[in-house]
């Protein structure tokens, strides 16, 4: 589940939440896909929103991934601005639990990044020396080119139409949010900030479109 990868707390929460709460967020999410990737405005993507928020089946083409496809790229279409695909943040190094009395020091760090660490002594102990060594590569990182937002728009509209409320939103929200690409925080943000673990079930049949 690559959300995991961009926001853990968010998929444990959604997770816990109300199946009304995890339907209303996989809609937020289909309705902010497509509006960062300017499809709100085709009239074949706002009747799909629009049933979307009303809890109907979505209809044609929806109804049929090869002919969504083709719908897409028959409608024209006003280029957006570049955006760089999504990347999930880089995680901390992890340190083993030092024993009683150690703790990590740094020992060398090469020109080329890499980095290393040795067990010292706190101030002040006396616990034995044990020889460990943990040796951190250079991290690059990662960067992803240009991405076509409507291509990633359009699935999230079909996550969110999913019988079953949790997958919906977090299908959902993965699509939205490679939708967003480089932008995604902003994304994650709003649901927090709209939802933010504390939605009640009225809240969530109030969402704003």
């Amino acid at each position: 589940m690559g959300l995991l990868d961009f926001d853990s707390d968010l998929v444990h929460d959604l997770g816990a939440a109300d199946p009304d709460v995890q339907r209303a967020v996989a809609v937020l999410a289909a309705q902010r896909a497509c509006e960062v990737a300017g499809l709100t405005d085709v009239p074949w993507v706002a009747g799909a929103l629009a049933a979307l928020t009303q809890g109907h089946p979505l209809p044609p083409p929806f109804d049929d991934a090869a002919r969504m496809r083709e719908a897409l790229e028959s409608t024209p279409l006003e280029p957006g601005p570049d955006v760089l695909g999504a990347v999930p943040p880089q995680r901390g190094r992890y340190f083993p639990p030092a024993p009683a009395g150690l703790m990590w020091v740094k020992t060398a760090e090469e020109s080329d990044g890499e980095t290393s660490y040795e067990l010292g002594r706190l101030p002040g102990s006396q616990a034995p020396m044990v020889f460990t060594e943990l040796v951190f590569p250079a991290s690059t990182p990662q960067v992803r080119g240009p991405i076509s937002q409507p291509h990633f728009a359009l699935p999230a509209v079909l996550a969110a139409a999913e019988p079953d409320p949790l997958k919906a939103a977090l299908d959902a929200v993965w699509h939205a949010l490679n939708t967003h690409g480089e932008h995604y925080p902003r994304l994650l943000d709003e649901i927090r900030s709209t939802w933010g673990g504390r939605m009640s079930v009225p809240d969530a049949k109030t969402l704003p479109c």
